[in-house]
């Protein structure tokens, strides 16, 4: 229905009060009828509900919400929650009215339940004019509607009210089945370790019972295989145990997704009689069964229901002392050789193998080793006290701290955890991603029989030692050849004399000449001449207390204010753990550390390079020849959206290019074979791109080099100046 002004009783009430006018007749004067400001009026009005309007029109939802006689609640997702699902599903969506209007509906309660209400409702579902039941629970102060999170409460119309929220609510799919759990398990076919379990404890003729019904928390085969080959065999060998942990993956009852998120922060018993709790993260919309993920929802079956969970519940269950140390399990696993060797310098090799000590050993892969460099290996192997140190910061003694515990922790005020140096290391989650310090856990709860390995994709460096730094945030500048352009800036700002001030105690996280030179020249001299707008940019890059490496990884996520009184990102990427689907261009590759082109390209894997001659320009300097010799990338705005820091260029000839942090991007025609670098230094002037696994940004920007104490402070080095703060 399209809106429009109701003037249609005003109108006609005007020609009446005219056509019936009599000097022998006192006129009596009829106030006009004030209209219904309705559900659909007032999320016209808003201008953020743009595309759920649009939604309501296609399928004549916009005419029952707009009856002023009726009243309503609606739970609305924002234009940014409809954007989420991406263009391709909305189109499809408004394509297929029949489908959208049961998604419209499920978002529609037939009475007005204002926020009071609602959270009073807190724990249990309630019915929507869909038919299905939504969950209503509370994350901390925060009303979730499933799993997605209330930002607005409280919007009133005439006829009901409008509560906004965050993410687009999908309803249960409505099916049937006519097969058990065990025998749905066994035809997925990503189940076979599962399977076999159930058969070896007896607990395939429980849950094959059609006269029961169970909740089933299901891992995954690649569940089972994050835990170790070794321990699987353990647990076969020993049916009991195994068996009480099978247990607690299962309720007596059906629980399907919608009554399980609106339990969120309860505790469910298990078969086995323990109690485990179930929560949502509203961060990711993901639910969590005991800190396990769970992946897949409402898998129906004639005796219940199962959801597909990403790890191996522990848990409560004590576990048997048969499948190796963590020596032993390190060495069977081909992947550690460095750090076995490393162990064995600094005399730890014996401690790792006590069966008798408990530990949880964050582990570099060999890959994380080499990416130090060979020069840098080879001295730490030379140092056998530094190399001990670094091993240690690794270990925390004498507890075993499985993944949903140190998820816990990285989701506390405290992230910080004592490592066997007795220095802190901190713990991070976000998005589904578990991080210590800079370091992407990629494999967690490898068990052994002394504790619990957690595989890390970065060798992890203690807190460097402060000393007693004697120069100035201002003259530690002055003193490196690499900031001489932000020393220029500072100069020209006046903010040489604020940042020699003893009595303060700053964080700059300063960028270096070339991150200048990414500034087109005429832009920045333009800056440098403008003495207020200088300032302002330069103090972005300034906060007034002290934040170390360390402090910053704690961080992950948050934002931290500045001397501009504007707010900057923390964010650690895990570039190793990026997409590389049909849709993208570029990609990541952990082999050579370097951004490559992506499966959307012609030639996918070859190495990328940035241009010399590019800097202190607008556009890529690179045409005619040079470009047949070094390609620039060509993409679209959908294929760069997986890597932070992407975005795109205009080319003299009008084609769009590839650029990451601002930098153009090329290919190089002698990169014939995937993971070439023939181009890296050529000239001096043509660079790969090379990346960590991970590492810590700060408002989009890398920090190139951590902790560089001064006496008034800390700098950190960035590769990209902060001119716009989101």
């Amino acid at each position: 229905m399209i809106r429009t002004i109701k003037l249609g009783a005003i109108l006609g009430l005007s020609m009446m009060l005219f056509g019936c006018n009599d000097d022998d007749t006192k006129e009596v004067i009829t106030p006009p009828v004030k209209e219904a400001n309705t559900i659909v009026d007032v999320a016209v009005a808003n201008g953020n509900f743009t595309t759920l309007v649009t939604a309501l029109q296609a399928t004549g939802l916009d005419d029952t919400l707009d009856d002023a006689n009726a009243s309503f609640t609606v739970f609305a997702p924002t234009d940014a929650a409809f954007e989420a699902l991406g263009e391709e599903t909305i189109s499809a969506l408004l394509a297929d009215t029949d489908k959208l209007s049961k998604i419209l509906t499920y978002h529609v309660l037939s009475s007005e339940v204002n926020a009071e209400a609602a959270i009073s409702s807190v724990g249990s579902t309630v019915d929507t004019v869909n038919g299905a039941k939504l969950a209503l629970s509370l994350s901390g102060d925060n009303l979730l509607v499933n799993t997605s999170t209330v930002s607005v409460t409280d919007v009133m119309a005439d006829n009901g009210v409008i509560h906004v929220i965050d993410a687009v609510l999908m309803p249960p799919a409505s099916t049937t089945s006519e097969v058990n759990i065990v025998e749905t398990a066994k035809a997925a076919g990503n189940f076979k370790t599962l399977v076999a379990a159930l058969e070896r404890t007896g607990l395939d003729s429980v849950l094959s019972d059609p006269s029961g019904t169970f909740t089933v928390f299901a891992p995954t085969d690649d569940a089972f295989a994050a835990v170790g080959e070794k321990m699987i065999n353990t647990l076969l060998a020993n049916p009991s145990v195994l068996s009480d942990i099978l247990k607690q993956h299962v309720l007596a009852v059906g629980a399907d997704s919608v009554a399980a998120m609106s339990l969120n922060g309860q505790a469910l018993e298990t078969v086995l009689g323990n109690e485990l709790n179930i929560t949502i993260n509203p961060e990711t919309d993901r639910l969590l069964f005991s800190g396990a993920n769970i992946v897949t929802k409402d898998i129906v079956t004639t005796n219940g229901i199962i959801h597909v969970i990403d790890s191996v519940v522990i848990a409560d269950v004590a576990l048997p002392e048969s499948y190796g140390t963590i020596a032993d399990v390190a060495s069977e696993n081909g992947n550690f050789e460095t750090l076995l060797a490393a162990l064995g310098v600094a005399g730890l090799d014996s401690v790792m193998a006590d069966p008798t000590k408990t530990f949880t050993v964050f582990a570099p892969t060999d890959a994380a080793f080499s990416a130090l460099g060979k020069d840098t290996v080879e001295a730490l192997l030379a140092d056998t006290e530094g190399l001990k140190n670094i091993l240690l910061y690794h270990v925390v003694a004498d507890q075993k701290v499985l993944s949903d515990s140190a998820v816990t922790v990285a989701n506390s005020d405290d992230n910080f955890v004592t490592m066997s140096n007795n220095d802190k290391a901190s713990l991070s989650y976000k998005d589904t991603t578990l991080y210590i310090n800079d370091s992407v856990v990629s494999v967690a709860n490898v068990t052994a029989d002394n504790g619990v390995i957690h595989v890390i994709d970065k060798v992890i460096m203690p807190p460097k030692a402060m000393g007693e730094p004697t120069k100035t945030v201002a003259e530690t500048a002055l003193g490196t050849d690499s900031l001489s352009t932000l020393v220029t800036a500072l100069q020209q700002a006046d903010l040489v004399d604020a940042l020699n001030n003893p009595d303060a105690n700053f964080t700059v996280f300063a960028p270096t000449n070339t991150a200048f030179k990414k500034i087109p020249a005429e832009t920045l001299n333009s800056l440098l001449a403008d003495q207020d707008a200088l300032t302002a940019v330069l103090l972005q890059h300034v906060l007034s207390t002290e934040v170390t490496s360390h402090a910053a990884f704690a961080a992950n996520g948050a934002e931290v204010e500045t001397l501009q009184g504007n707010k900057l990102s923390v964010n650690l990427v895990n570039f190793a753990g990026v997409s590389n689907t049909t849709n993208d261009a570029i990609t990541y590759s952990k082999t050579t550390g370097t951004l490559t082109t992506g499966a959307a390209s012609e030639m996918p894997g070859k190495t990328l390079y940035v241009f010399d001659n590019d800097l202190e320009t607008a556009m890529s300097q690179c045409n005619d020849a040079c470009a047949e010799n070094w390609p620039p990338v060509i993409a679209n705005a959908q294929e760069i959206t997986n890597i932070p820091g992407l975005s795109l260029i205009e080319r003299a000839d009008g084609m769009m290019q590839a650029a990451y942090l601002g930098r153009p991007l090329y290919t190089y025609v002698q990169d014939t074979e995937s993971g070439d670098m023939k181009g890296d230094g050529f000239n001096n002037l043509w660079w790969a791109v090379k990346l960590p696994t991970s590492g810590l940004q700060i408002e989009g920007s890398n920090v190139t080099t951590t902790d560089i104490y001064t006496s008034n402070g800390v700098v950190h080095l960035i590769d990209t100046v902060i001119t716009e703060v989101k």
